[in-house]
């Protein structure tokens, strides 16, 4: 249940950005999370595996970067958005998926760092040498927690101002102490690798939030 929380509370301080957001971006981000929603209900659903859901949300990020991208000149940020109805047959791979943080890069040393440090954890396997033992899999978690929570900041912190970049990386941080602090270690009492999806962080048992 701790990895699941960690990996959750990544996506929370983009609840501030909605409130504060102009109405554009307002939309981009909520249709944002929404598909990541879907993934991380981790299941079959409408007879498509767990894959689809997973390439399904890897193209909503893709369009939310061009959406912030497209957001400095207009206020089109949802625009992009518009490419899913007629992505149902394309993968996003890793390498496609890096390539489009290259939109973010601009004069700014955070953004640089950021976006740099995006890239590299998308082209890293992160479930490469996963198998059926608890220290594989907690390594790959970790693995998981550590590349998703760069790439999430990446978009949270773009084109922010040195002030609002301060409050959501404490709000980040913040969160995800609270929760390291106030749960107990995850013990598996089986490892299940999903189909698309390796490293599955509600492992066993089930759980409830």
């Amino acid at each position: 249940m701790r990895y699941f929380l960690l990996y959750l509370s990544t996506f929370v301080p983009i609840v501030a950005k909605i409130i504060l957001a102009p109405w554009n971006l307002k939309v981009a981000w909520l249709l944002y999370l929404f598909f990541t929603y879907v993934l991380l209900e981790h299941k079959k659903f409408n007879g498509h595996p767990v894959r689809a859901f997973h390439n399904l949300q890897r193209q909503a990020e893709c369009c939310m970067i061009v959406g912030l991208c497209v957001s400095q000149w207009l206020p089109l940020a949802p625009l992009p958005f518009l490419l899913l109805l007629r992505g149902r047959h394309v993968t996003v791979d890793r390498l496609q998926f890096g390539f489009v943080f290259f939109l973010l890069y601009r004069y700014d040393m955070v953004q640089i760092v950021l976006v740099t440090l995006s890239i590299m954890a998308s082209l890293q396997d992160v479930d490469e040498g996963l198998s059926d033992t608890p220290e594989k899999w907690h390594r790959a978690c970790q693995r998981r927690l550590m590349f998703r929570s760069v790439q999430v900041l990446t978009l949270m912190l773009a084109y922010e101002t040195w002030y609002t970049r301060s409050v959501l990386l404490v709000a980040f941080a913040g969160l995800k102490l609270v929760i390291w602090l106030y749960t107990v270690e995850d013990m598996p009492d089986k490892i299940e690798a999903v189909d698309g999806d390796p490293v599955k962080m509600l492992q066993g048992k089930s759980h409830r939030i």
